[in-house]
């Protein structure tokens, strides 16, 4: 065989699967098109957007009372804010991230001991038996 017959064949098969594929669609559109229901609308629809519309008065009334709509205010504000969180120290965090050497020294010191509070440790519950 030659590589003109091996490429003439793969790009007929290329066509008639893109044939079949446009065809579907087409196919898939025309049943829509004729025997697609409308969309369903929801009934709290104006309600919800009558809230959000609330909402978002509300909002837009505490960004100008905060003073937030002025670009200079909001610019000095957040200055300020940036300025107050670098002088704060890092506190420390429980959080460990897995196979920072933060972890990887806590598993080779193994598990801390248990709390002396005197109590002796509770007892495992027996199952009940039928």
């Amino acid at each position: 065989m030659s590589t003109s017959e091996i490429s003439s064949k793969s790009s007929a098969s290329f066509l008639w699967v893109s044939g079949a594929f446009v065809g579907f669609a087409a196919l898939f559109f025309l049943v829509q098109a004729l025997f697609g229901k409308a969309p369903v609308t929801d009934p709290r629809s104006p309600d919800r957007l009558a809230i959000k519309d609330e909402v978002q008065a509300e909002q837009n009334a505490l960004i100008a009372k905060m003073g937030l709509i002025d670009e200079t205010k909001k610019a000095a504000i957040f200055a300020k804010a940036a300025a107050e969180l670098k002088t704060r120290k890092a506190a420390k965090s429980a959080f460990v991230v897995p196979g920072s050497p933060t972890q990887l020294k806590q598993m080779a010191e193994g598990a801390p001991p248990p709390p002396a509070d005197g109590a002796p440790a509770a007892a495992p519950v027996a199952p009940a038996k039928p």
